[in-house]
């Protein structure tokens, strides 16, 4: 019996090329180290290209052009970095990450911001920068690394888009109400990923999927999507059990009488496991770092991280809480044992003026 042999260098390169544009990120990798013709082809930036825009929309808007390099395999990177989601597997983040920088500057950092509803993408922002500080007041800035640490993209927030308008953020979103949670945690994909422009380093700092999606009941029909990813940070920023939070929070509404789907606001801040914000001179050593841990295809594990992560803050806060009754306790016993000795003292005064 004949064995049958595929010979690449039957085919063209402008098919292989063809090819291999059709491919996955991951098999494009993986067809890259069977041969060296395939690896060839594989660093055609382009190919990468196509990749990174049709995964992030807002990789192909024209504000984002200048801040992914084309050059020195700078899309390619981009993929690698940014696909596979970060993990919190490194116990011993002091000896993992390399020297970091005291002082970073927001103005270091892209921002490239997409939502998705199952297959078709709600909004893209595409961001030079981090949009927290004023450049031309030291004092302003000064500030704003001291206090609470939050992100609010402007380009991503809808509100004044009316009912009724036909515009790409608008989808038809079937279903009784009480069934959207869960079609919005099935359905609703976000993706933040940040670029150091200096380094070329990236990493996504989202879940993909929400890890939690909750309706607010006093407002009409605005819906809380959670996502974000757990950051193992070094002693020296003196977080409790070394960890930090990076959540990312998605306000979106669904207009009741037709089921519209309209994204709102979306925001990221981080947080310790106190639940306390960490302000914006941390945060920004805290987000370099996260360029740097370790990344996990497994979106099981990571949510899992996430879970422990909520666990210890719950116990932080419990014990915060019996710290508290007791400290209440102890002023309560301490005021009746002043009561007890004032009335021992002043009984008598009063029964022999009696």
């Amino acid at each position: 019996m004949e064995h049958l042999k595929c010979d690449l260098k039957c085919l063209s390169r402008d098919i292989l090329a063809d090819i291999m544009a059709r491919l996955d990120g991951s098999t494009l990798a993986s067809a890259a180290c069977t041969c060296s013709d395939l690896r060839g082809i594989a660093r055609n930036q382009r190919l990468w290209k196509q990749l990174c825009n049709s995964t992030w929309p807002s990789t192909a808007l024209d504000e984002a052009q200048h801040l992914i390099s084309s050059s020195t395999d700078g899309f390619r990177r981009f993929y690698a970095d940014s696909y596979p989601l970060i993990s919190n597997d490194h116990k011993d983040a002091n000896n993992y990450f390399p020297i970091q920088p005291t002082l970073i500057s927001p103005s270091n950092f892209a921002l490239f911001i997409d939502v998705y509803y199952r297959e078709k993408c709600i909004t893209s922002s595409a961001l030079d920068g981090i949009p927290m500080y004023d450049d031309t007041t030291t004092g302003l800035m000064s500030w704003v690394l001291n206090c609470p640490f939050k992100v609010v993209p402007s380009d991503i927030n809808d509100e004044d888009i009316e009912d009724g308008d036909d515009g790409h953020d608008f989808i038809s979103l079937v279903g009784k109400a009480d069934d959207r949670c869960n079609e919005l945690k099935e359905g609703i994909r976000l993706s933040w990923v940040l670029l150091d422009k200096k380094r070329g380093k990236a990493g996504n700092l989202s879940s993909w999927k929400p890890l939690s999606v909750k309706k607010i009941w006093a407002s009409n029909g605005d819906y809380i999507l959670h996502f974000g990813c757990i950051i193992p940070v070094q002693e020296r920023l003196q977080l409790p059990h070394n960890l930090a939070k990076c959540l990312i929070v998605a306000r979106c509404n669904i207009e009741e009488k037709h089921g519209y789907l309209r994204s709102k606001e979306v925001s990221m801040h981080i947080e310790d496991t106190s639940g306390a914000y960490v302000n914006g001179g941390k945060s920004l050593i805290i987000l370099n770092q996260a360029l740097y841990c370790s990344r996990s295809n497994n979106r099981h594990a990571v949510k899992k991280g996430y879970i422990q992560f909520e666990g210890r803050k719950q116990e932080i806060i419990r014990k915060k809480k019996l710290e508290e009754t007791m400290a209440d306790w102890l002023c309560i016993s301490f005021e009746v044992v002043i009561l007890l000795i004032l009335g021992y003292r002043i009984l008598p005064i009063y029964y022999m003026v009696q």
